[in-house]
């Protein structure tokens, strides 16, 4: 078993403030745990009150001086590019960590590390093809401009599953855009979100960055909260859950500051009449299982032919049985433990809840009687109307259905709208119940832990969140359009000899 050495290699919580690193004293109320075991490995530290004011002034103040804002999208570019550099340097040690830490076996981990790197060098060519600038021609031949400035320092907030890809994704996009950035590490799994900003930082200080253009602090809601509201932050970026969710959009809300919210899901596979059956057992268990479910974009809800369940039910459990669940860092494991033993016993409670409300839990999976091990579990029986709530787990409710539209309105039953499936051999006939099906994205024969394509939106309906993640859109929010050009006209004012404005142009806004 690797993960005791892991355990060990693992740096001391510090959190980065205007280019230094310091030791987090503060002592919040979880102690990380070792996944596998359950044991005690530290207690979650936090950045005093102190340090967070720090980050605060200094983000404030290097937004203010234009230091970093006023670099040209080139010399942006570069300092990205070199931040790339870095990172993929130390990209191996980021997904061990990430996997120590999650539980998420090394395979998938490493999988989601292409994009450790790869953020910063698509963030950095991004800018490279101007996407920052536009502009339209007046009927006289004068061009608008559209530049696209960065609002001011940029807060973002990663969950445990994954959190250094995620923390990678907006704070590459939130650099690029020109924005000085606070990267707030998820308080129970912190050490692959360090990992990443200490590389990353000092890759930015190599191309001559400000010291205070990339910090990290470490904290609980409580630091979250305080960060949300302080008015130097100009614009946020979280995923977590729904609830924390609403109360930072409230808090965004009142500060009139934009927020990017990509939230829960309880996310259906539609499997059509005509599906392959191997096909549908695949895709069902890949979805239920991937990142140990611990993944918004996770099976929440397996909607099958009434005549295809039994079928479909044993395929999939054997698929399940045949996962080999044990230690994430070993090479054989297939299927790891949940984060953390609190979250454990969230899923044991919701299971039990869905139990109690009328359903068959159908476990098949083996696995170690220790530390936070959860067997994947399918759910049949149970009330669509008991089964609208996210689990965050690798827990999935089975509904029969005999006709299309009632496979759609179970789709749409709930208020999360965030990622769907649809699998079945005619793909027209898929991909016109995907169209029916609300939710941001929906994939037609496909399970995989990447977006359908990178320059599309990732986006978010209902419950699941509001402004759409992506490769342009995450950079694009934490930036402001500024129109700027030659106008040459002026306003009609009765009883005057004012000239009127020039043939083809606008009136202005007139508040």
């Amino acid at each position: 078993m690797n993960s005791a050495w892991s355990a060990r290699e693992l740096a001391e919580t510090a959190d980065l403030v205007d280019g230094r690193w310091a030791a987090c004293r503060d002592v919040l109320g979880p102690v990380l745990e070792n996944p596998v075991t359950g044991a005690a490995v530290r207690p979650a530290l936090g950045s005093s009150a102190e340090r967070v004011e720090h980050a605060l002034a200094a983000a404030d103040a290097l937004h203010s001086c234009g230091a970093w804002a006023g670099l040209g999208a080139k010399d942006r570019a570069d300092a990205l590019d070199a931040a790339a550099a870095a990172v993929e340097e130390r990209a191996a040690s980021v997904v061990r960590a990430e996997s120590f830490a999650t539980g998420v076996p090394l395979a998938q981990t490493t999988g989601l590390g292409v994009i450790l790197g790869g953020a910063f060098r698509l963030a950095a060519a991004r800018l490279r093809a101007g996407v920052l600038d536009s502009g339209a021609l007046r009927p006289d031949g004068r061009l608008v401009e559209v530049r696209r400035g960065p609002l001011g320092p940029a807060l973002c907030v990663v969950p445990y599953n994954a959190p250094a890809p995620m923390a990678a994704h907006k704070a590459a996009s939130a650099l690029a855009a020109g924005c000085p950035v606070l990267v707030k590490a998820p308080e129970a799994a912190p050490y692959g979100t360090q990992l990443l900003v200490r590389a990353a930082a000092e890759g930015l200080a190599s191309a001559g960055a400000p010291p205070a253009v990339l910090q990290l602090l470490h904290g609980d809601g409580r630091t979250g909260a305080r960060l949300v509201a302080d008015e130097r932050v100009r614009a946020v970026s979280f995923t977590g859950g729904t609830a924390t969710g609403r109360a930072v959009a409230a808090v965004c809300g009142r500060g009139l500051k934009p927020v990017q919210l990509e939230l829960g899901g309880n996310n259906p596979l539609v499997v059509m009449d005509d599906a392959d059956p191997a096909t549908a057992a695949r895709i069902a268990a890949e979805l239920l299982t991937t990142l140990n479910g611990q993944w918004c974009r996770a099976l929440g809800r397996l909607i099958v032919p009434s005549r295809m369940l039994p079928k479909l039910l044993a395929d999939t459990g054997a698929l399940l049985a045949a996962l080999e669940a044990g230690d994430p860092l070993e090479a054989a494991t297939g299927f790891g433990p949940l984060a953390h033993s609190a979250h454990r016993r969230r899923v044991t409670a919701a299971v039990g809840g869905l139990v109690a409300a009328g359903g068959t839990a159908h476990s098949f999976t083996g696995v170690p009687d220790a530390g936070g091990f959860f067997a994947p579990v399918l759910l049949t029986g149970v009330p669509a109307e008991a089964a609208r709530e996210e689990i965050f787990g690798p827990v999935a409710t089975v509904h029969p259905y005999d006709g299309e539209d009632e496979a759609v309105a179970l789709a749409n039953g709930t208020g999360y709208g965030l990622e769907g499936y649809v699998v079945g051999t005619d793909e027209e006939a898929a991909l016109a119940v995907a169209r029916r099906v609300r939710a941001g994205e929906v994939k037609v024969n496909g399970s995989s832990l990447m977006s359908l394509h990178m320059d599309t939106p990732r986006p978010a309906w209902g419950l699941s969140g509001l402004v759409d993640e992506g490769t342009d859109e995450t950079l694009l929010h934490f930036t402001g359009s500024r129109v700027t050009g030659v106008e040459n006209g002026f306003a009609p004012h009765t009883g005057g000899s004012a000239a009127g404005p020039r043939p083809g142009t606008a009136p202005g806004d007139a508040r």
